[in-house]
């Protein structure tokens, strides 16, 4: 039996993501790479818990640019992604699986966003809905992985509400 998805960016969607404007010189731009800066954006728990209760599995997916280099040591990015999946599961939120890119643009990997490396294997182990899974995102290279793995889209603000990801799903499931 097939399976619902829902895969969500995690910067600027579940969490807060700073401009580059707030990125000190040297470092990366984007990135929450300390506890201080993790804030998990409005609606996100109780829109978290809706998709769950619509019988949905949870999946994280993310560019980060450069974890594991001298300027984004990997430490500093599972610090904050800890306490953000410990946070989650306190609302009884789990994500099924958390993929992660560290590459760099410029690394022309074939696991980075809008390229769909990181989730080909998951496809080809598992029976995805696809006309009933979806990826939700703030960046244009989250619609063209929608686009890549044949699912619906649903576009996001930029450190908007997740309610508004929550509101085009079940605009959709109206129909």
């Amino acid at each position: 039996m097939s399976q619902k998805y829902a895969f969500l960016d995690r910067d600027g969607l579940l969490i807060y993501e700073p401009p580059p404007s707030a990125t000190p010189k040297g470092q990366i731009p984007y990135q929450i790479d300390s506890l201080e800066k993790l804030k998990v954006l409005d609606g996100v728990i109780e829109g978290l818990q809706k998709l769950l209760s619509a019988d949905y599995k949870l999946i994280m997916i993310s560019n980060q640019d450069g974890m594991g280099t001298d300027i984004f040591p990997e430490h500093n990015f599972w610090a904050p992604q800890n306490e953000l999946i410990r946070i989650l599961a306190e609302n009884e939120i789990v994500f099924t699986k958390a993929f992660i890119c560290p590459h760099l643009p410029e690394d022309n990997c074939d696991c980075r966003k809008p390229k769909t490396g990181l989730v080909d294997e998951f496809f080809r182990e598992n029976d995805v809905d696809l006309k009933n899974s979806f990826m939700s995102g703030d960046r244009n290279t989250d619609r063209q992985f929608a686009e890549n793995l044949g699912i619906r889209f649903f576009p996001a603000e930029t450190n908007g509400s997740f309610d508004a990801v929550i509101k085009q799903l079940n605009l959709l499931n109206n129909d």
